[in-house]
């Protein structure tokens, strides 16, 4: 069976998944400024300008990140595991370009992914994949392609889907305060069209649909992270989602994504992001950085 690489909040309300999210009800806590840590980074920082002055994911041209999986806190159940989606092993992401349309910053991303899809543990068959992805930044608005790993952590892009439109009624992907998160809350909306491309040579049809998400972001208590370059004190977001699914057909129903599809991702100024823990129980560490 080939390796599927998607977005996995949107392959998720296409495709049947038993998913286990791990029990983030004590990370959901707003953020108290009171009592944020002061440790300085024992890591690498960044020094140049950020794009739209996006101190909290400094995508000046030509940094890279790369991260590691590694194994979660919460792991899925054994009998679970078989489930879940073939996990990349690396991500690596690079600022290829940052050009200025307009009114806005576009910053274009290269991702590259390697997984190991044998099902046979004495082989490894790898799976590389490289996407191309776009931030695009001004100063009211930071919207993350839904393709990209900076989107929600979960890496691999999408398979087998095509989108034409993509729109934002409401907020955006990261809502700056003096260039990082603040401590407020806020809310992205997503409706976007999709059609789904079959295998080619197959002669199947596939019908074409509608997804709508409601993706939104609580600022939690910062925390000291220890990454694979160093110690960071890093800014923390729950990102939970609801969504839906409609196909275009008479009749068709809305389909709901699955229940409590709960991320958490750790972000640094200066830095970007440092690690990441999904709702499937995959979690990414920094591993090698050039910034700046």
């Amino acid at each position: 069976m080939p390796y599927e690489p998607r977005v996995r909040i949107l392959g998720a309300a296409l495709l049947p998944l038993i998913l286990l999210v791990p029990s983030l009800s004590s990370a959901q806590k707003p953020a108290d400024p009171k009592k944020k840590p002061d440790a300085p980074p024992k890591g690498p920082v960044g020094k140049a300008p950020a794009p739209c002055g996006a101190t909290i994911l400094p995508l000046v041209q030509g940094n890279t990140w790369t991260y590691g999986y590694t194994q979660s806190p919460n792991p899925p159940p054994e009998g679970l595991q078989k489930l879940l989606p073939a996990q990349p092993q690396t991500v690596t992401i690079t600022v290829k370009t940052v050009e200025t349309k307009g009114p806005d910053t576009v910053v274009t991303l290269e991702e590259k992914t390697s997984a190991d899809i044998s099902k046979d543990p004495k082989k490894h068959v790898l799976d590389e994949r490289t996407l191309t992805t776009t931030v695009t930044c001004n100063r009211t608005k930071f919207e993350i392609s839904p393709d990209s790993f900076f989107f929600a952590g979960e890496p691999g892009g999408w398979f087998g889907l095509q989108f034409d439109e993509i729109k934002r009624p409401k907020d955006t992907s990261l809502k700056l305060s003096n260039g990082t998160i603040g401590d407020s809350p806020w809310r992205e909306d997503i409706v976007a069209h999709f059609a789904r491309t079959p295998v080619e040579g197959s002669g199947a049809k596939h019908e074409s649909g509608k997804i709508e998400l409601e993706r939104t972001f609580t600022p939690a208590q910062p925390e000291r992270i220890n990454t694979r370059i160093g110690w960071y004190t890093a800014e923390r977001l729950v990102l939970s989602t609801t969504g839906r699914v409609t196909l275009e057909h008479p009749n068709a129903e809305a389909n709901p994504l699955p229940a409590n599809w709960v991320n958490q991702i750790w972000m640094v100024p200066n830095v970007g992001v440092a690690q990441v823990l999904n709702a499937y129980g995959h979690m990414y560490i920094l591993a090698e950085a050039t910034l700046k």
